[in-house]
C-alpha cells in the first residue's frame, strides 16, 4: 500500500509539471528580445523630406508609442525600397533617451547603380595560365561616397598584354565635382616588363614594329561626363615614357589623346529575368603637340550582354579594334589568355600582337558550370588573318574560378587549364 501511495503522488507530481510546462509553451513567448520595448520615435535618414510619400511617413509615425512589432518594421523596410528604387534601405535599432524604450531608424543611402558616374572598374586578379604560369593585379580601393584612393600593385601579370609586367602604382578619382554628371581621375603608374622569348624572337624578325623596352611609367589624367545615367563621354591625355632595353634611344615617348563613350544599362522584369548591356569605344590617337615619339592611332570596341534568370545565365560577348601607325607593344593586340580564346596561348598565335583584331564568345552557366565557346583572330595588316576556335567547361564561385579550354582547329590536341581569383568579373572599360 505504502509503495502504491508513493507511486500516485510521484505520478500526480509528474502530471503538474506538464501541465506547467504546457501552459508555458501556451503561451508563445517572444523571441525578439528588442519586442520588450516600446519604440520612443521613427526617423529616416539619408533623403530629404520631400522625397518620401506623406502618406508613408506618417504610416511610420504610427509606431511610436507602441511596442516594437519586428514584421510590421520589415514590412515597412520592403515598403520603402520599393517606393525609393535608388536607395539602399538598412534598418537600425538604438538606445531611446529613457528606459525601456528605442529608437527604430530607416537608414538610407544612394545605391551604386543609380549614381550618374560608377567608380572605373578594380583589376585586382590571380590567375595561372597552364602555358604563361602565374600572374596578378592587385588594386585596394580606399573610397568615400564620391572620391576613391587606389593603390595599384602588379606581380608578374601577363594575362591582359603581350608584355609580362610588375610594378605600382596610384589611381585618384572623384565622381562629383560640383554635379554628379562630373568626374576626373589621375592615374600613375611604373611597371617593369619582362619578355617572353617568341616575342623577341617576333621583334627581331618584323623591324616595323616598335622594341621591347625595359620600364614604362605613364600619367593619364581623364574626365568624365555622363549625358544620362546609361551613357557617358570621357577624354584626356595619356603620357607614357618608355624606356628600352638598348642603349639607343635614351627614351622614348608614346602620348596620346583618349577619347571614349560608354554605355551601361541593367534591368529586371518582375519575377523574371534579368539583361544587363554594357559597350564601350576608345579612340587613343598621338598629337605633335604632345610630342609623340611614337605616330599612331588605336580603336578599340567592346560590347557585352548577360541574361540571368534564377540558376542558369548566358553570356554574350564581342570585341574589335584596329592599329594603324606605329604604336608601342603595350597598345596591340593580343588574344590567348584567361578571358579571350580560351584553350590557346598567345605566345602560339601573335608573339608580338597585331594591328588588328576580332573576338567573340558565348558562354552558359548553370549554378557554377559553365560551357563557352570562343573565337576570333589577330594579325598584323599585311598578313592573312587565321580564324581560331576554342571550347571548354568552368566552374565559378566568384570569386574563384577555373576552366579548361580545348582549341577546335589547331594542328594537335591539347588542353589549357586557367584558374585563379578574378574580383571584378566581366567588366567592359570605356578608355
Amino acid at each position: 500500500v505504502a509503495v502504491a501511495r508513493a507511486f500516485q503522488d510521484l505520478y500526480g507530481a509528474v502530471r503538474v509539471v506538464f501541465v506547467v510546462a504546457s501552459l508555458q509553451g501556451d503561451q508563445d513567448p517572444q523571441p525578439n528580445i528588442n519586442a520588450r520595448y516600446t519604440v520612443e520615435h521613427v526617423e529616416i535618414r539619408g533623403i530629404p523630406e520631400g522625397d518620401l510619400a506623406t502618406q508613408l511617413r506618417a504610416e511610420l509615425q504610427g509606431l511610436v508609442g507602441k511596442r516594437l512589432d519586428s514584421d510590421e518594421a520589415r514590412q515597412f523596410e520592403e515598403r520603402l525600397r520599393a517606393a525609393l528604387p535608388d536607395y539602399d534601405v538598412r534598418r537600425r535599432i538604438v538606445r531611446g533617451s529613457r528606459s525601456g524604450q528605442i529608437c527604430l531608424l530607416f537608414v538610407l543611402s544612394r545605391a551604386e547603380s543609380a549614381r550618374w558616374l560608377p567608380f572605373l572598374p578594380l583589376k585586382s586578379k590571380f590567375v595561372y595560365h597552364s602555358d604563361q604560369g602565374w600572374g596578378g593585379v592587385l588594386d585596394i580601393p580606399i573610397s568615400t561616397s564620391n572620391i576613391r584612393v587606389t593603390p595599384i600593385i602588379a606581380l608578374d601579370n601577363g594575362d591582359d598584354l603581350i608584355e609580362e609586367y610588375s610594378g605600382f602604382g596610384i589611381r585618384v578619382e572623384t565622381r562629383k565635382l560640383g554635379t554628379e554628371r562630373l568626374g576626373a581621375s589621375l592615374e600613375w603608374s611604373t611597371f617593369d616588363p619582362s619578355w617572353q622569348g617568341e616575342t623577341l624572337t617576333a621583334l627581331d624578325m618584323n623591324p616595323r614594329v616598335s622594341g621591347a623596352y625595359d620600364n614604362r611609367s605613364t600619367v593619364t589624367p581623364l574626365m568624365t561626363f555622363a549625358l544620362s545615367p546609361w551613357l557617358r563621354v570621357a577624354g584626356g591625355v595619356s603620357i607614357c615614357e618608355l624606356e628600352p632595353l638598348s642603349d639607343f634611344p635614351e627614351s622614348q615617348m608614346a602620348n596620346v589623346v583618349v577619347a571614349s563613350i560608354g554605355y551601361g544599362q541593367r534591368w529586371r522584369q518582375a519575377s523574371g529575368p534579368s539583361h544587363r548591356v554594357d559597350a564601350a569605344f576608345t579612340l587613343r590617337a598621338s598629337s605633335e603637340a604632345l610630342e609623340s615619339d611614337l605616330d599612331y592611332t588605336r580603336s578599340f570596341g567592346q560590347g557585352l550582354y548577360r541574361y540571368r534568370r534564377g540558376h542558369h545565365s548566358v553570356l554574350v560577348s564581342g570585341m574589335g579594334g584596329g592599329i594603324s601607325g606605329d604604336a608601342p607593344l603595350f597598345e596591340r593586340f593580343s588574344l590567348g589568355d584567361s578571358q579571350t580564346l580560351r584553350g590557346w596561348n598567345k605566345y602560339d598565335i601573335a608573339p608580338a600582337g597585331g594591328d588588328l583584331m576580332f573576338h567573340a564568345s558565348v558562354e552558359y552557366r548553370y549554378r557554377g558550370l559553365a560551357f563557352f565557346l570562343d573565337n576570333g583572330s589577330v594579325w598584323d595588316r599585311e598578313t592573312d588573318s587565321r580564324w581560331r576556335v576554342s571550347t571548354g567547361v568552368g566552374l565559378h564561385s566568384d570569386p574563384v574560378f577555373f576552366t579548361v579550354g580545348f582549341p577546335l582547329n589547331a594542328e594537335g590536341v591539347s588542353a589549357v587549364f586557367t584558374m585563379g581569383i578574378r574580383f571584378s568579373g566581366v567588366e567592359i572599360r570605356s578608355y
